[in-house]
């Protein structure tokens, strides 16, 4: 099984040594080989695959073999087994040994093939079901390109929310620094213990969000493990930097060719609609006759299995032809025509709704891409506005109050910087899943 997990590295001693590093790729292969959804869903697929190979006898010889022993009294049985063994005699005709024959046995081996001369319902079913198992195995093929999409945006929202903690840590030792810088300042006569209370109630403030935050990430880093299959106790690390990987989709390139074409759902609405359609041709062969060559080769004997005895053949054609079924055959043809309808309504609204997911996702992804702009100004200027804010408070310029709110404006920017890419990432992973880039 191909996991692709980079290894922690030797020179590396902050971290466990069994704990795992994962890309957001790795973690992708790994959901791929792992995930319980995607094997269920996978194993389904191969279930219905098998379904050609059922109807197969449509077109292809039976061949069935059989061995039986037995001992009887029964009148008409003991009389078969001697006929057919060779052991009638004359004294076999006596009435009361017809009638009240001693116990008999002997052993029966039989070969017996069947095949279809004439019999399209056989081969329209055969090909439906064909249809069938492209359309589960289109099916499972977009439920891996869901479970990439899926990981990927579990992955950044791990990201997300162990950034989240990491800059309120930060948030919070700055007002830390606030508060101590606010008792000295005091020591000095130059502020009230107001100030120095007032850095404190913020902090606090933000340790309440800090422990909610914790929480959410410990939450997301769950559902990633749920998704990837991996134990709680192996210690886990995501190496993609949410601030500095790459969110360009496959379809920005320029050489990509996205298409709905490969969407895997929409090809099994499609195989849905062709499994139909024949499905309608196969009601209409039912009420018409099937031809089928039929043959078989018995040995009889009374001692052991293929011993000396008796042995015969049988070989024929046979035509069936079920005239009248009260209205059940018209029944059929409507009912197939009906699901025929049905698919073809269901392929076209998968098609619409695929065009308005990928308008949607667009959308979305030009969107993101404004926002992380936008935010990424906004967390650049609210960084200098905090050092602006200090020096004035420092210098005894403004109140400790204006220092706290440029405080918190420089953390929510950073907090919107971070949110605004992982809408980034998961936008363009949207985008690929919308186009049915991955599904495979």
């Amino acid at each position: 099984m191909i996991i692709a997990i980079l290894l922690l590295s030797l020179g590396a001693q902050s971290t466990p040594a069994d704990t795992t590093h994962l890309s957001l790729q790795a973690a992708i292969d790994r959901a791929l080989e792992a995930n319980p959804t995607l094997i269920a869903q996978r194993a389904k697929a191969d279930a219905v695959g098998a379904l050609p190979a059922k109807a197969s006898p449509a077109f292809l010889p039976s061949i069935e073999l059989q061995l039986q022993g037995m001992r009887t009294d029964d009148p008409v049985a003991v009389f078969g087994l001697k006929l057919r063994q060779g052991n009638f005699t004359a004294p076999d005709f006596d009435i009361d040994a017809l009638n009240h024959p001693d116990p008999y046995g002997g052993w029966n081996a039989l070969a017996s093939a069947q095949m279809p001369i004439l019999a399209p319902e056989g081969l329209y079913g055969y090909a439906a079901a064909k249809k069938a198992a492209a359309a589960s195995a289109a099916g499972a093929a977009r439920a891996a390109a869901a479970t990439r999409f899926f990981v990927s945006r579990a992955y950044w929202d791990a990201q997300l929310a162990a950034h989240q903690v990491e800059t309120l840590d930060l948030a919070i030792e700055a007002v830390q620094a606030h508060r101590r810088q606010a008792d000295a300042m005091r020591e000095q006569g130059l502020v009230t213990g107001l100030d120095a209370r007032l850095a404190s109630l913020k902090a606090s403030e933000l340790e309440v969000h800090r422990l909610a935050a914790q929480a959410q990430a410990d939450n997301a880093v769950s559902a990633l493990r749920a998704m990837l299959a991996l134990a709680d106790s192996v210690p886990l690390v995501l190496s993609d930097s949410l601030r500095l990987a790459d969110a360009t989709p496959a379809c920005a390139d320029a050489a990509a060719e996205c298409t709905l074409d490969r969407r895997g759902d929409l090809e099994a609405y499609r195989f849905g609609e062709d499994a139909a359609s024949l499905q309608v041709k196969q009601a209409w062969w039912s009420q018409l006759p099937a031809v089928a060559a039929f043959g078989s080769l018995g040995q009889y004997s009374q001692s052991a299995p293929f011993g000396t005895g008796s042995s015969n053949w049988t070989f024929g054609v046979g035509i069936s032809w079920p005239i009248l079924h009260g209205l059940a055959g018209a029944g059929e043809v409507r009912a197939a025509k009906a699901e025929y309808r049905a698919a073809a309504a269901q392929r076209e609204a998968a098609e619409r709704q695929a065009h308005l997911e990928v308008m949607e996702a667009s959308r979305m992804l030009e969107a993101a891409r404004q926002r992380v702009d936008v935010a990424g100004a906004a967390e650049n200027e609210a960084r200098q506005a905090l050092e602006h804010a200090q020096l004035r408070y420092r210098t005894g310029a403004a109140p400790i109050t204006e220092l706290l709110d440029v405080q918190a404006a420089q953390t929510n920017a950073s907090l919107n910087h971070l949110a605004a890419r992982r809408d980034l990432f998961v936008a363009a992973a949207a985008l690929d899943l919308a186009y049915g880039v991955y599904d495979q």
